[in-house]
């Protein structure tokens, strides 16, 4: 039996409408707030002025080419963003593309949410299972640390910093019933 800990409630909602990285790269217009996030066992679609839009790593994105399973939803903190600015430098809140980005007040270690993470809705709750650590890519970290020209050798030391669960968490959704989650939904870890 997982044993739930409240984090705190979700503060941002968004989605990737196209590649972020290309041409050694990263680009954060393709990010895109959303009112609303349709979470499916395909991926994601986010509401926007009464419009779903299809998130770049959902499997039927025209674009997507590696579907992952296990990718589905991605997962940020506002802690992890405090200490990425404390390392590198401030930018805007949910900039390394994670889906949801939930308020917390302690950094969310990969052992503190092994046992999945739960969101409680309105209209009841998901249990999202198997969290993986996103790995931070090359461009993602010459973009945090304003070295757009840097080899991947040089910024190596400062991807170390981003990784452990410090850019976010990625899992799937079960289940065949799209389920819907909002702003200040309320976001809770098990541990493993």
């Amino acid at each position: 039996m997982t044993e739930w800990t409240r984090i705190g409630e979700i503060s941002l909602l968004q989605i990737q409408t196209g590649e972020m990285t290309g041409q050694g790269s990263y680009d954060i217009s393709m990010l895109a707030p959303v009112d609303a996030l349709r979470l499916t066992p395909d991926g994601v679609v986010g509401l926007v002025d009464d419009e779903w839009i299809v998130d770049r790593h959902h499997r039927q994105h025209p674009a997507a080419r590696h579907w992952h399973p296990g990718h589905a939803l991605s997962f940020g903190f506002t802690s992890h963003y405090d200490l990425m600015w404390t390392l590198f430098r401030g930018t805007p809140l949910g900039v390394a593309g994670e889906n949801v980005i939930v308020v917390a007040d302690q950094m969310i270690h990969p052992e503190d949410i092994a046992g999945g993470i739960r969101i409680e809705t309105d209209d009841g709750q998901i249990e999202l299972e198997n969290p993986e650590v996103l790995e931070p890519c090359v461009e993602f970290t010459r973009f945090m640390t304003s070295r757009p020209d840097a080899s991947a050798r040089e910024v190596k030391p400062d991807r170390e910093k981003l990784r452990n669960g410090v850019r976010g968490y990625a899992v799937g959704i079960a289940g065949p019933d799209p389920v819907e989650v909002g702003l200040g939904d309320n976001i809770s870890i098990g541990a493993g």
